[in-house]
């Protein structure tokens, strides 16, 4: 009796859509590496934002809950990394009460070298604000006792630069609550420490 053989198959050869997942993965795998390489090498730390010296002068709340004053206090940035620095801009600074915007402005670009720490004066004016009621009775209650809290809100879009390497822009949110001023010592204040959110 005799056997038939079937034809050898011919061997399969790997597609070319397999070498460009293969080439496609490698690159993944490459930038992941270099992402970790430079992290151990610059070890970011958190950047750190107080506000200081806050006051608030020439204070008025008409009867229909109209608001005018004039917000003056001191940002404070640090950055403590040693081999990174940061670029700001288009920074806006907003002043809250209870999530109510009473004043606004912008912020010069500005560049922030390595171990530095980096004081910024404001002056935000509120001029003729109406606010809700409710705010106008919490305001009333609280300059009733002689003192003021707010909110400081920055927004501002950042990079980073490590060597001659930047990063694309981020947006930076940065809360500072609970800045309480006296109303009786206008120059008495205690520093709010802010969140940061990058």
């Amino acid at each position: 009796m005799s056997l038939k053989t079937s034809p050898a198959q011919p061997l399969r050869r790997p597609s070319l859509v397999c070498y460009i997942f293969l080439v496609i993965l490698t690159l993944i795998f490459m930038v992941a590496v270099g992402f970790l390489i430079t992290w151990l090498v610059t070890k970011p730390k958190k950047l750190h934002y107080t506000v200081e010296n806050a006051s608030v002068r020439n204070f008025n709340l008409t009867n229909d809950n109209h608001m005018s004053a004039t917000f003056k206090f001191t940002i404070q940035s640090h950055n403590p990394n040693h081999r990174i620095s940061v670029y700001y801009s288009s920074v806006e600074v907003f002043v809250k009460f209870k999530d109510q915007t009473l004043a606004f402005d912008t912020m010069e670009p500005f560049h922030q070298p390595r171990v530095n720490v980096k004081q910024i004066d404001e002056a935000l004016i509120a001029e003729n604000v109406a606010v809700s009621k409710s705010n106008g009775k919490d305001l009333r209650s609280q300059t009733s006792l002689g003192k003021i809290e707010f909110e400081v809100f920055v927004k501002a879009r950042v990079r980073f630069k490590v060597g001659i390497w930047k990063s694309s822009h981020r947006t930076a949110k940065i809360e500072c609550s609970h800045v309480t001023v006296s109303l009786s010592q206008p120059n008495q204040s205690q520093n709010s420490s802010c969140d940061a959110d990058i």
